[in-house]
């Protein structure tokens, strides 16, 4: 059973806007937004993330952690918005998603309505996760769509 129907259950006008690249391309860019938002500003603010990066991994050296984080964010963003490598690009803003939250998030640790809020964050960005698992799928399956059609 593919994850995917081939039986179309919704109104034309749906399918149509579902089908479409340009709605396919703009969920890319929204999908991915935050990352290659925070990644313009990392470049434009270095001294700022650089704060940011030593504070949250509590380096004293944080260069490595700067250039790693830029590469994940513009470039993960980058294969995802062009639609290449889809499973790659995905795949990182994920994994740095999950890292990042485990460790900025961490509402088990608190109490009260700090608790409440970082788990709603901690949640929000677990269905972001999510997400990128979708867009990947979507990604494969409109290759293998497009595969067939030209055999």
């Amino acid at each position: 059973m593919s994850a995917f129907p081939s039986s179309r259950t919704s109104p034309r006008w749906v399918s149509a806007i579902l089908g479409s690249r340009a709605t396919w391309l703009l969920a890319r860019i929204a999908l991915t937004l935050p990352y290659w938002w925070s990644g313009i500003d990392k470049v434009l603010h270095p001294q700022a993330a650089l704060a940011e990066v030593s504070g949250l991994v509590g380096a004293s050296t944080p260069l490595p952690f700067y250039i790693v984080l830029l590469t994940v964010q513009l470039g993960g963003s980058l294969l995802v918005i062009l639609d290449r490598w889809t499973w790659l690009g995905t795949g990182v803003l994920a994994v740095f998603t999950l890292i990042v939250t485990l460790i900025a998030h961490a509402f088990w640790k608190l109490d009260g309505a700090a608790c409440f809020t970082e788990m709603n964050t901690f949640m929000e960005h677990l269905a972001l996760i999510a997400g990128f698992v979708f867009a990947a799928m979507a990604a494969q399956y409109s290759r293998n769509e497009s595969e067939s059609n030209h055999r």
